[in-house]
């Protein structure tokens, strides 16, 4: 079983990607927990709060549920 978040790349086009972590190892709140909040800026200089995880800034991060392996969400 995994824990799948579909997550926003920052940036302008709003490229999507699935994240995922092993249920085993993560309850769904230790998951979320690894999008680390941050706060950045715009260009135009307005404020926002942006997460990042690997190495990766996100615009969004949303939870979208718990899935067996070979029921993944496409």
């Amino acid at each position: 079983m995994r824990h799948v978040f579909l997550a926003t790349i920052l940036g302008w086009e709003k490229k999507l990607e699935w994240v995922w972590f092993d249920s085993k190892l993560y309850t769904m709140e230790s998951a979320a927990a690894q999008f680390k909040p941050y706060n950045g800026t715009t260009e135009m200089g307005y404020p926002y709060i942006g997460y990042i995880f690997g190495g990766t800034k996100y615009h969004d991060v949303t939870y979208f549920g718990e899935f067996e392996d070979d029921k993944m969400p496409k």
